[in-house]
């Protein structure tokens, strides 16, 4: 028997609706799994990228164990520019004596004893005083030498291998080390037991300066 034509109407609404139900559920399906990709694929990034930082990190941990810095090779210019920037200043004497011995009271504080040097008797180089220093780190004696009207500074502390490196040493028969910094040349070298570093600044004749 055929239907009322109105009837017919609402069962194709019907199916309409229906399957704008069945469109609905499709399309939340799609976005559930589209999420689930979505974060699956955020998880193997996130993977990659630590993998890609620990390769990284451990590529550079072999570089520079295989190729270590060594910086006491840099030690004798170092020493050399702390010493030239101190000697350019000429700061107040703390003492003034003519002698090493007559000097060595006030350094009670150094964990050594102030000695002569060979290189420096042999240069004729007069002390005139000195003060309290530090070299590197390390506690020294800054002394001022002269010869004629030109002031020289030698640096005396404990020679410590495992801070300054490897220094030569006139016991061994070495020659010092000779680095210049600023302009000023810096002998280095090791003598009984002590770290030396004296400049040889170039005498300066002030008249010659002067405008007549």
């Amino acid at each position: 028997m055929k239907q009322p034509l109105k009837q017919q109407v609402n069962q194709h609404i019907k199916q309409v609706e229906l399957s704008g139900q069945r469109l609905t559920e499709l399309e939340a399906l799609i976005n559930s799994q589209t999420g689930k990709e979505s974060r699956h694929d955020r998880y193997n990034g996130g993977k990659l990228a630590a993998a890609g930082i620990f390769f990284v990190a451990v590529v550079t941990i072999f570089m520079v164990s295989q190729f270590p810095r060594d910086a006491s090779k840099d030690m004798p210019r170092l020493i050399a520019e702390e010493v030239v920037k101190n000697h350019l200043k000429l700061k107040p004497l703390e003492v003034k004596a003519g002698t090493i011995n007559a000097i060595r009271g006030y350094f009670s504080k150094l964990e050594f004893m102030p000695v002569e040097s060979s290189i420096v008797s042999l240069n004729g180089m007069q002390l005139i005083g000195g003060r309290y220093c530090s070299l590197q780190g390390i506690t020294a004696a800054q002394l001022r030498m002269k010869k004629g009207q030109n002031l020289q500074t030698l640096y005396q502390t404990q020679y410590l291998p495992d801070v300054f490196g490897d220094i030569p040493q006139l016991e061994k028969g070495e020659s010092p080390l000779a680095v210049y910094a600023r302009g000023i040349k810096v002998k280095i070298w090791v003598e009984k037991g002590l770290l030396f570093a004296l400049t040889e600044s170039p005498e300066v004749n002030k008249n010659e300066g002067e405008q007549r």
